[in-house]
């Protein structure tokens, strides 16, 4: 029985096709250019020339981004909190598909997401007035 290791199985698929080749090859060298936050690496990848179709066209998204691809590198901002809660809300109405009730709705969206950056804040306490002491 043979046994192949995970690198054994992609040499053999790359040998398999040029272009399938060409475009991994594109695609480690962009992991290595975000890994290592090189715009050098970056700026020799959108110049790149005889790429396939598929690869000309993430070569074209990379150019179009280029400058926030440039400030991610400097930055650890992300939005992806932000898209995780989005992705949360749309779970909850797809499971909840049928409440008529928007402040129910609103209720079970906020309980969900009591540890994100959504807050839910407690009513305030009704005051009541002391009773009188009758003399």
């Amino acid at each position: 029985m043979l046994v192949l290791s995970n690198q054994d199985v992609v040499e053999r698929l790359l040998n398999l096709s040029p272009e399938l080749r060409a475009a991994y090859e594109y695609y480690q060298d962009l992991i290595a250019a975000i890994s290592h936050r090189s715009q050098t690496l970056l700026d020799q990848l959108i110049k790149r020339n005889n790429l396939q179709n598929v690869m000309r066209r993430v070569k074209r998204t990379l150019a179009k981004h280029r400058q926030e691809i440039i400030a991610s590198f400097y930055t650890r901002l992300t939005n992806g909190p932000i898209e995780g809660t989005n992705n949360k809300i749309k779970i909850i109405k797809r499971t909840a598909y049928g409440y008529r009730n928007f402040f129910h709705f609103r209720i079970r969206i906020l309980i969900s997401l009591k540890t994100s950056n959504l807050m839910i804040r407690e009513l305030p306490k009704r005051r009541t007035r002391p009773i009188a002491k009758v003399a």
